[in-house]
């Protein structure tokens, strides 16, 4: 869950990094995905809000507008502001657990499909109360600057404003107060921080905010979540409205944040951030268990940074399986020895929650896939492998399959499959061919997960959601009956399995994540006495209990015996934002003032403009590559099918205006974008006296192009391909001088691209992929002109390869093209390293060799100016014409740094310099020092 960052901070931001970076990358700000073009959408038009949805997603649709009404009311009545209506549109074909809200234009998206990961409540309610507390938050600060023509600066205003970490924290205590669930009642939540405090690791504010390669520190929800309850529980709940109430009227003044918070509080937010953990620390070192069972973590390969080492299963020889996750890898099937070697077994893809089923020789597991080319059309599939064959297969295409669970005895998986209508029910297919076998219903409402076999295959035990909390339930298979195991509660249950016939989970009754074990007579017993938390129980042939032990480098395999905790060993732990749940009137109501909701159809078609902003860039801020100054009016449909741009820029190095309007369109599998722009250009010429001569004119330049984008998952590798197309006509006019052979009309010229590219999935700490293939080809002439004759024809290549050691990468580049006429002095290749400083001969191909590798990861604070996270290092050699020769024409070094500034999370920055030596005689000088800067979203 979270807000659009890429959108938050754009305009001030903007102005920052256009006056201190002299090279901007591109970095993509508005979000393209869109949803298939075959989804035929239904709206709930109501007074407050306005609810889009697919067609067969309408029960779903029922059910949340029965209570957006009142999430609305609970989300703003303590900010004395009723928030301005919103649209929340329900991508029930995204599979990817999350949502944002935004501004330009002003939506909430709302992926709803619930998935095999663990919660304590209903996914969807709990997510629409999260989001629309950001709408809240947005109607208090910068509800009065508005659309048509300001919502982008709003946006930029909030973000600019209200740091990262206080509005998910807020909106993370805020879904915990209005529900029975909540993060904010998950003791896993608070758990990284807990084993940092109590493990002697005791980081920054920044390092918090921020994040770390090296380290684990969680997202700054976390953090922000506690800093918000630390608030709440001494001042009151009212104590955000008083903070946003100081800031809304004063959105240019300087620190406005640390003011208010100053003001209401009498803290900075970093004195905030200590004050806090100072209690909590004080707080958990209270509640610290003293464990009384003992357990035995098994040695694991030494590492640098953080590892973890997840669902711990044996096999039918006592090899020891776990999933590894690094920073410094990707996620991989490993093999544990007993002296901690480790081998690697086979790569998983991404998956929504880490997950495999070990079964004598076959691993299953489900990976999140994509279709080719509407990103918001998702798929999870089912994956098998054999340990002895070495085979890999691939059972399933285009399902929403989770948690596959392989049969004790036969070739069948049993799996939850989540439909189109939003319903779940429990799978049976065949472990050869992926084919259905059965299928059995839940009860009604309910969201199953997590399967599990018994011993036998006759029984599944799984984790059932809905509005009542969350429970175990049981499936006869043979009966085809089912049977709820617990009370219902609001614990977060995971990973029920049997052992005979009693079942092992994961809960946490006493407030710290452990095992537990549930007897035939009901009876629940508790197994471990983990410090931080326990869980993915495993119950071995030998009767051991194999489990991960969390600690603050990582989640541990550890093993221990199946004898129960005596009772009452472990005092049950309050959850930190019990105080602010005491002091909320549990009296007060909250009306639903909508009794029947009518459903309608919704034609995207019909709602293709939508102007919401004034902004002073033609490229949404991705580039600052030759920016100029101008004004546009921007539309977004609320499905990102259509952009429309009008505007006016002036370039100030040649004194000249234009003006242009663009739309394109991206509802169907092609691209379109068409572009008009009149605008004003100097040229030079050779005059009679051979002097060069400069002049000015003007012209009608109009394009249209045409894009196939496509881009696929397999496991860990990414493929992207596609074909693009493109064509203007240009007119010129008002020429300055009268000259000869000027060509006034430049008609219909073609250009295509056909592209492929292969590459490895990186872990975090990888600069570049491991392993990689990159193809484009691009010819460009002019078939409809009698008096220009000319061609273009290029092609560039791109390889990645590992380098000497984790984390290094070796790049290998060459480009050749050939050209022609109109084209002699163009270029489509990129050039060498320094190529302006000497004299160089007419390019047919270039090469280049790049040795890219981490030097160290300092997490450095200059104050709150800036956040040094890593240092990177560069060696590279340049080619040009090798053909001809095979000496570089430069070779140097470089160095940079990946960083925030300003204690903004976004965007993530790498400044570099680079030294050039120039190895060609004519070079006007032999060593040229450069410097870049890009960053991303």
């Amino acid at each position: 869950m979270l807000i659009k960052h890429k959108y938050i901070i754009i305009s001030t931001l903007s102005i920052i990094i256009s006056t201190l970076y002299l090279s901007i990358s591109d970095a993509q700000i508005i979000e393209n995905d869109q949803p298939h073009f075959r989804i035929k959408w239904k709206q709930i038009n109501e007074q407050n809000f306005q609810l889009i949805f697919p067609d067969v997603y309408e029960n779903t649709a029922l059910k949340l507008a029965d209570i957006l009404e009142v999430y609305i009311q609970q989300n703003s009545k303590h900010f004395h502001k009723k928030p301005r209506k919103i649209t929340l549109i329900l991508q029930g074909n995204h599979l990817s657990q999350n949502g944002y809200v935004q501004l330009a234009p002003r939506k909430s998206e709302l992926y709803p499909v619930p998935s095999s990961t663990a919660d304590n409540q209903e996914w969807l309610p709990n997510l629409a109360l999260h989001e629309l507390r950001h709408v809240a938050q947005f109607d208090k600060l910068t509800g009065k600057i508005k659309g048509p023509f300001f919502e982008q600066l709003a946006l930029a205003l909030y973000g600019l404003n209200l740091p990262a970490w206080y509005f998910e924290g807020d909106a993370v205590q805020s879904e915990t107060m209005f529900s029975e669930g909540g993060r904010g009642r998950l003791p896993s939540w608070e758990m990284p921080i807990r084993a940092n405090i109590l493990s002697g690791r005791n980081y920054g504010f920044n390092k918090y905010v921020l994040g770390s390669f090296k380290d684990n520190v969680p997202s700054y929800y976390t953090i922000g979540y506690l800093m918000n309850t630390y608030l709440t529980n001494h001042l009151g709940y009212q104590s955000h409205e008083k903070i946003m109430e100081d800031m809304r009227g004063k959105l240019l003044r300087p620190y406005n944040f640390q003011r208010a918070l100053k003001q209401v509080s009498g803290l900075r937010s970093k004195d905030l951030f200590h004050v806090t953990m100072k209690e909590v620390t004080e707080k958990w070192e209270l509640e610290k268990p003293i464990p009384n069972k003992s357990n035995t973590i098994i040695p694991t390969k030494q590492s640098r940074y953080p590892n973890d080492y997840l669902l711990p299963q044996s096999d039918n020889n006592g090899q020891l399986f776990a999933l590894k996750q690094s920073p410094a890898q990707v996620s991989t099937i490993v093999t544990v020895d007993p002296n901690g070697k480790e081998k690697n077994i086979v790569k998983t893809g991404l998956q929504i929650t880490p997950y495999f089923h070990l079964r004598d020789t076959e691993i299953v597991w489900d990976e999140f896939r994509k279709d080719a080319r509407f990103g918001k059309q998702t798929y999870n599939v089912i994956n098998i492998y054999n340990t002895a064959t070495g085979a890999l297969k691939t059972l399933t295409r285009n399902t929403r399959y989770y948690s596959p669970t392989l049969h004790p005895h036969e070739p069948k998986i049993a799996l939850i499959e989540v439909g189109q209508d939003n319903k779940s029910r429990l799978l049976t297919i065949n472990a050869h061919n992926g084919q259905l076998i059965d299928s059995i219903l839940p009860p009604t409402e309910t969201h199953i997960q997590q399967p599990r076999y018994n011993e036998n295959g006759d029984r599944v035990i799984a984790i059932a959601v809905n509005r009542e909390g969350t429970n175990l339930i049981e499936f006869d298979l043979i009966k085809r009956t089912h049977r709820l195991l617990l009370p219902w509660s609001n614990q977060q249950l995971e990973r029920p399995q049997y052992r005979q016939n009693n079942i092992f989970f994961k809960a946490h009754y006493n407030g710290i994540d452990n095992i537990y074990q549930l007897d035939t007579k009901g009876k629940i017993q508790q197994l471990t006495d983990a410090i931080f938390g326990a869980f993915n129980p495993f119950v071995s042939q030998e009767e051991k209990l194999i489990y991960n032990d969390y600690h603050h480098n990582g989640y541990k395999i550890a093993e221990t015996d199946l004898s129960p905790i005596t009772p009452g060993s472990s005092a049950a732990r309050e959850f930190y934002i019990t105080n602010t749940l005491k002091q909320l009137q549990q009296t007060e109501t909250y009306t639903d003032t909508t009794t029947l909701h009518k459903i309608e159809s919704y034609n995207p078609s019909a709602h293709l403009f939508n102007f919401h902003s004034l902004s002073i860039s033609s490229t949404n801020f991705e580039s600052f590559d030759n920016y100029k100054p101008g004004l546009f009016w921007l539309s977004n449909d609320l499905l990102n099918t259509t952009q429309v741009k009008l505007g006016y820029e002036y370039d100030t190095d040649i004194d000249k205006s234009s003006y242009s309007a663009e739309i394109s369109y991206r509802r169907y599998f092609p691209v379109l974008t068409t572009k008009y722009i009149n605008r004003g250009l100097v040229g030079n010429a050779v005059g009679s006296d051979d002097k060069i001569v400069m002049y000015d004119f003007r012209e009608h330049l109009a394009t249209f192009d045409i894009a196939l984008p496509f881009s696929v998952y397999r496991q860990n590798t990414v493929y992207s391909y596609g074909f693009n197309m493109g064509t203007s006509y240009t007119r010129r006019y008002d020429v300055s001088l009268n000259l000869k052979n000027f060509k006034e009309t430049i008609a219909f010229p073609l250009n295509y691209q056909l592209y492929f590219n292969r590459n490895a999935m990186r872990s975090r700490m990888d600069i570049l992929p491991r392993w990689g293939q990159n193809f484009s080809v691009t010819y460009r002439h002019l078939p409809f002109e009698k008096d220009l004759t000319g061609y273009i024809l290029s092609a560039r290549t791109n390889f990645y390869f590992p380098g000497l050691a984790s984390n290094h990468s070796l790049q290998a580049r060459f480009a050749i093209q050939k050209n022609e006429g109109r084209y002699q002095n163009s270029y489509d290749i990129p050039l060498v390293s320094g190529w302006g400083h000497f004299l160089s001969p007419i390019v047919r191909n270039t090469a280049m060799l790049n040795y890219r590798l981490p030097l160290f990861y300092p997490d450095w604070s200059i104050g709150s100016l800036a956040y040094i996270k890593r240092f990177q290092g560069l060696l590279f050699s340049d080619f040009q014409n090798v053909h001809h020769e095979l000496e570089p024409k430069s070779f140097g070094i470089g160095i940079s740094a990946d960083f925030n500034i300003l204690r903004y999370t976004l965007p993530d920055i790498n400044a570099g310099t680079k030294l050039i030596y120039i190895n060609d005689r004519t070079a006007s000088q032999k060593i040229v020092p450069t410097f870049s800067l890009s960053y991303t979203y």
